[in-house]
């Protein structure tokens, strides 16, 4: 039998407290309820809940204060706040805090109920997920978890290893879905600084003040800069980044040290690694990146090549994600066609691996897939001559040794050449 949903209630209000304990018990919850924070605290380790629901205005220490204390103490339970009327401001700066979610009194009990169960669903995916990356990293070197064969790949992999070890800050280049953090995980995890936190801040998904807030922190809430101590600060899309905050951020990595409102200067040891989409330099010429910002982190700067450039590596991709799927879903093994796999050979992969990815979940829950309408992206114009007629030429190769069942033979006579000619092309690729 599974385990009941650990809920910890605390609220003041005896009446209310019993009405929605009985509510949460009726839908199988498992509730422990309390009138104070204080309560609440000494007993949390003994309960371990899997969610915490509590209201806004509480006896002795607040609702804010405790969330505060549990973010320190326990910073992977999700937090429910219950608010009176007029309190949304102080609901948001909640929100800001790290609560999960808040509710505005009177509740009604189904929102309640699907707020809470929503709450755990994302924690326990959270566990798993965290789960698997632990897995990964006492089984996989973690260089080796950047899948690919092409060249290209061959030397990334070189690259991080030998850069891993480094106390450089550096810059990820690449476009979107091409595996940016993924690096920036497995430079951490080979660094000095791997037993430290990996802290990530999109700063794509955020406006200025959010930006401010997240990474300096306020009088109440300390910034991710702190946050990432002794271990590896990860910025996303910088150039997303306003150009005062980029200043201020400069003038971090280079002393250092940061100045929270109204505190002393503190000295801050973590790596900052940082990621831009698309081609820096073109970046900085367009106003977009900081140049001095851009000197700054290019002591080793990575540039994550888009999947069109490494041929062969999208079906062998493919398979691998497929793989995955199949065993998180616990179902079947779908079959993958030889047509699907030369369409996936000739495709643009405009999202790259995490295109690729998301393919290979839909063939694993059963899903229709076809790559013919992306097909025709190959006709548009994104390098030179020679280099598209590289790229054709090893696609056409693929190609044929797909058709052919890898028999070479075969594959020399689809294409009209002799056996002799296509070794040669297939060594000048890469393909052997």
């Amino acid at each position: 039998m599974a385990r009941k949903m650990a809920v910890m209630l605390i609220e003041d209000d005896q009446d209310l407290r019993e009405a929605t304990c009985e509510t949460l018990e009726a839908a199988a919850f498992s509730v422990h309820t309390f009138g104070n924070a204080k309560a609440a605290l000494e007993n949390l380790d003994s309960i371990s809940p899997d969610v915490i629901l509590s209201d806004m205005r509480l006896p002795g220490m607040s609702g804010l204060d405790f969330l505060d204390v549990i973010r320190q103490q326990a910073p992977d339970i999700p937090f429910v706040l219950i608010t009176g009327h007029g309190d949304v401001s102080s609901a948001l700066r909640a929100m800001r805090a790290g609560a999960h979610d808040f509710l505005e009194k009177p509740c009604q009990p189904e929102l309640v109920i699907d707020i809470l169960r929503r709450a755990v669903a994302m924690r326990r995916l959270s566990q798993e997920n965290e789960a698997l990356r632990n897995r990964l990293a006492t089984t996989i070197a973690p260089e080796d978890r950047l899948l690919g064969k092409a060249p290209v790949m061959v030397e990334l992999r070189r690259r991080v290893a030998a850069l891993g070890g480094l106390q450089v800050d550096l810059l990820i280049a690449g476009e979107t879905g091409t595996g940016k953090e993924l690096v920036a995980r497995v430079l951490h995890a080979i660094s000095a600084r791997r037993n430290g936190p990996f802290v990530a801040v999109n700063c794509g998904a955020l406006n200025q003040a959010e930006i401010d807030r997240e990474l300096f922190g306020d009088t109440s809430v300390p910034g991710r800069l702190v946050r990432a101590e002794g271990g590896t600060l990860y910025l996303d899309e910088l150039e997303a980044m306003p150009e005062a905050l980029q200043v201020r951020l400069l003038r971090v990595v280079d002393a250092r040290e940061i100045s929270p409102l109204g505190m002393p200067p503190r000295q801050l040891d973590l790596r900052i690694l940082g990621s831009v989409k698309g081609d820096p330099t073109q970046l900085v010429a367009q106003g977009k990146l900081r140049a001095d910002l851009f000197h700054r982190f290019n002591a080793g700067a990575l540039r994550l090549p888009p999947l069109r450039e490494r041929p062969g590596d999208a079906e062998m991709l493919l398979e691998h994600f497929v793989a995955e799927a199949t065993e998180r879903h616990d179902l079947p093994v779908p079959n993958i066609s030889t047509a699907l796999l030369r369409q996936a050979a000739w495709y643009a992969w405009p999202g790259n691996v995490r295109e690729v990815r998301t393919v290979a979940e839909r063939l694993v829950i059963g899903l229709d897939v076809s790559l013919d309408e992306g097909l025709q992206e190959r006709a548009v114009v994104s390098e030179g001559f020679d280099a598209a007629m590289e790229g054709f030429e090893s696609r056409l190769l693929q190609a044929a040794l797909l058709q052919a069942g890898g028999r070479k033979n075969d594959a020399a006579s689809l294409l009209g050449i002799p056996r002799k000619r296509l070794y040669l092309r297939m060594r000048h690729h890469g393909l052997e």
